[in-house]
């Protein structure tokens, strides 16, 4: 039988899993953008059902061309505005935020790996392993620059024996997987699958608590792997409000233009680089 303490740990923990799951998959839905196709140049093989196929379609546009759902329905963001896909691409330029992208895609592809754990303890052990390992590579990426090959394979599965520090010199890892695709990534794709595997280990992690006894060190470890997971979508909501405060801004401006002026002293910082938020 579990212990009070115990009880109140797990409730606590599935409050916090169950949030941040739902943040995840708001803002999964509040970025998503249009894909645009043209018909003119899509094959049509012998099984095309052209209405059938228009089932998932958005519209058709005057050029031509039709709109197409990433397989999600965008959202007003916390029901305040439904985000210009211009808008979008523009906050969260994909050259200036590439070092961003690269972290997203970094700790995702790690994660694909971790989910195939099936026992719970060594499930959520592993995610513990995999922060510590990421928060020391960026720590590091700072002051130096690691180029690995993107096709060769990384350490996986193996007894985490070496300190983090050691590990990051050697360029070895237990779980991060510090590969580079040999391309640019686009920030919005990344961030967009980013949100579906997230939600994928939360749901575990959520799973995992009935098979686990909830004790004050395991409290204490989700707890880390949800504070990482927590600050690196801080920084995106912190520019999706900046966001929705211009957009009102304008808006209002179109009311009583004369009425309203820029206030340099609430303007935000939204460059990742410098932000404090990732000190």
């Amino acid at each position: 039988m579990a212990s009070p303490a115990g009880n109140v740990w797990e409730l606590s923990i599935r409050e916090l899993l169950n949030k941040r799951i739902v943040t995840f998959r708001h803002l999964r839905n509040s970025m998503a953008l249009p894909l645009e196709l043209d018909i003119d140049t899509i094959a049509k093989g012998p099984g095309y059902n052209e209405s059938l196929n228009r089932g998932s379609l958005d519209a058709a546009q005057p050029n031509g061309n039709i709109t197409v759902r990433m397989g999600n329905k965008r959202r007003a963001y916390f029901n305040t505005l439904i985000f210009d896909a211009d808008d979008l691409q523009g906050m969260f330029n994909s050259i200036r935020l590439r070092k961003r992208t690269r972290a997203y895609f970094m700790l995702g592809a790690s994660l694909g790996p971790i989910l195939a754990i099936s026992n719970p303890s060594d499930y959520i052990k592993a995610l513990g392993i995999l922060i510590n390992e990421y928060d020391a590579y960026m720590s590091e990426a700072g002051s130096k620059t690691k180029k690995r090959h993107f096709f060769r394979k990384s350490k996986g599965n193996e007894e985490h024996g070496s300190s983090i520090q050691a590990s990051y010199e050697q360029g070895n890892f237990s779980y991060l997987d510090t590969h580079s695709p040999p391309f640019d990534l686009d920030f919005l794709q990344v961030f967009d699958t980013f949100c579906q595997i997230t939600v994928i280990m939360y749901t575990k992690l959520a799973d995992s608590l009935m098979s686990i006894s909830i004790t004050q060190a395991a409290f204490d470890n989700i707890a880390k792997i949800d504070g990482r997971f927590k600050k690196m979508i801080g920084v995106v909501t912190k520019e999706l409000d900046e966001l929705v405060k211009n957009a009102v801004t304008k808006e209002l401006r179109l009311i009583d233009p004369l009425d309203m002026v820029a206030s340099p002293e609430n303007e935000i910082n939204t460059d990742w680089e410098t932000s404090s938020v990732y000190k």
